[in-house]
């Protein structure tokens, strides 16, 4: 004889099991979708932080925003109530957070004079150093900053002189590896030394060769936060060179290096706000300035944070900005083209 109510009560069993795993899932979604515009709204929400890990992990808005996309489409699923109103609220996050990044803001002036300045973290014991070095030679850069060259490179470095003959940095090289090389003359110069690691700045005057005109450079590569202590000598740097900054008299300055932060740290945006300088990058997109070393440019790409930049004073007009992956280097060559 079938026994239906035993039959009756596995099914009511499996279908309560189902809802229960089905709710479970949503809740999950639910959550994971909170803690993502949570973190993705700090930076239009908040202009300090307390928390260096938190300060870390809002620096990855990329990532951040490609996870509420893919999260977005998975909602279409288990709470398309929701896929709407979610949809719009991560739109408007991420317009706010990469907006000034792409929204055009290319002014056009009539420069009497223009500036190429590049950037590159070489990447300590890269095997490539020989061709960089020729490459960067051969390359129509009026400034470069190398940074990560050890002093065992040192004499590799220096042949940079042959193309460039004005140069600064600290001899023996630091733990940044910081040196500064122009085609201009370097009328002043000075080493900021913070008494810690990464501590670094380097203070140059150049002047232009056609009207004499000073520019002020200030570059650094502060310490990456890898932990609290870090986190705070990185925005300490950045403080006392914002401070340099709004302290010089001259009509044109330039900051520029691996400052181991975003655009959307409020690290970054006080550096913006008390130096009275605009981000280079804006209307140039969102540069992969680092990621886990890769042939693959989307892997670099999805591994990638935006820490290397270059701000200018206002007075400058940016006409180009480009990058160009490096070999055996887990940053990008970045150049910045400046007319005033």
């Amino acid at each position: 004889m079938i026994n239906f109510n035993c039959n009756a009560d596995g099914m009511r069993a499996k279908k309560f099991l189902k809802n229960e795993y089905m709710n479970t899932l949503k809740y999950t979604i639910f959550l994971i979708h909170f803690l993502l515009i949570t973190l993705m709204a700090i930076p239009v929400l908040s202009q300090k932080l307390t928390l260096w890990w938190l300060d870390n992990l809002i620096n990855l808005q990329l990532q951040l925003s490609l996870a509420a996309i893919l999260l977005v489409l998975l909602s279409i699923k288990y709470i398309q109530y929701l896929f709407i109103p979610l949809s719009l609220i991560y739109f408007v996050i991420i317009l706010y957070n990469f907006g000034p990044l792409y929204k055009p803001n290319h002014q056009k002036h009539q420069n009497k004079e223009t500036l190429k300045i590049a950037q590159l973290n070489i990447k300590y014991k890269n095997p490539n150093i020989d061709n960089i070095i020729s490459a960067i030679g051969d390359a129509d850069y009026d400034v470069i900053l190398i940074q990560e060259v050890g002093d065992g490179e040192i004499d590799k470095i220096k042949k940079l002189t042959e193309y460039y003959p004005y140069s600064i940095g600290t001899d023996p090289l630091d733990e940044s590896g910081l040196a500064l090389f122009s085609r201009w003359p370097i009328v002043s110069k000075k080493i900021h030394d913070l008494g810690y690691a990464d501590g670094i700045v380097i203070e140059a005057v150049i002047h232009t060769p056609e009207k004499n005109t000073p520019v002020h450079i200030y570059a650094l590569h502060p310490s990456a936060p890898r932990n609290e202590l870090l986190w705070h000598l990185r925005n300490n740097t950045l403080t006392y060179v914002a401070s340099q900054v709004s302290g010089s008299s001259l009509q044109y300055k330039i900051v520029i290096g691996d400052i181991n932060t975003s655009p959307w740290s409020p690290a970054f945006k006080s550096l913006k706000t008390k130096g009275h300088l605009s981000n280079s990058a804006e209307g140039y997109g969102y540069i992969p300035s680092w990621a886990r070393y890769s042939t693959n440019k989307l892997v670099r790409l999805i591994s990638s944070a935006y820490i290397d930049h270059c701000l200018v004073s206002k007075s400058f007009n940016v006409t180009n900005k480009m990058y160009q992956y490096i070999k055996g280097s887990d940053h990008v060559l970045i150049s910045t083209e400046l007319g005033f």
